[in-house]
């Protein structure tokens, strides 16, 4: 004959409540918070590495909250455009420009790639990423904080 295994559970109801939680807890906003926090690094070294004659496009770094549908919660880190911020000019700066020419044949020139958003991004993606973990980390270590295992 075979043993009968039974199981009981105990504090399900405690767990559930947890879980249904964690959504509002670690929600739009709060994730929204914890990614633009963690992009001032980034930011403030792609203002450092900016060519000095370029102050209103190191003025335009900055982040953007993502919007649109299935993008879940998103923060764009980099040069913002608009009537506040001037920043259309950054990928010519960035990457640089070809030789161009005017519709009446003039020669206008080119202009040399000035990195600075690349480099920024690879000295400080280390530090970006060990703060979004540890922010994440302590919003869930806060909400787990009122379960007794026991």
């Amino acid at each position: 004959m075979a043993a009968k295994n039974t199981f009981q559970f105990q504090g399900f109801k405690e767990v559930e409540q947890l879980l249904d939680a964690l959504p509002k807890r670690l929600g739009e906003k709060t994730l929204q918070s914890i990614l633009r926090k963690n992009a001032r690094p980034l930011i403030q070294r792609g203002r450092e590495l900016v060519p000095r004659n370029k102050g209103t496009v190191a003025k335009s770094l900055g982040t953007i909250a993502g919007r649109g549908a299935g993008r879940g919660t998103s923060v764009y880190v980099g040069p913002r455009r608009s009537k506040a911020f001037n920043g259309y000019a950054a990928h010519l700066i960035e990457f640089g420009t070809a030789p161009r020419v005017r519709k009446d044949g003039r020669a206008t020139g080119s202009m040399p790639a000035q990195p600075f958003w690349r480099p920024a991004f690879e000295q400080t993606k280390d530090q970006v990423i060990a703060g979004i973990r540890l922010d994440i980390k302590a919003v869930l270590d806060g909400n787990f904080k009122d379960l007794n295992f026991d």
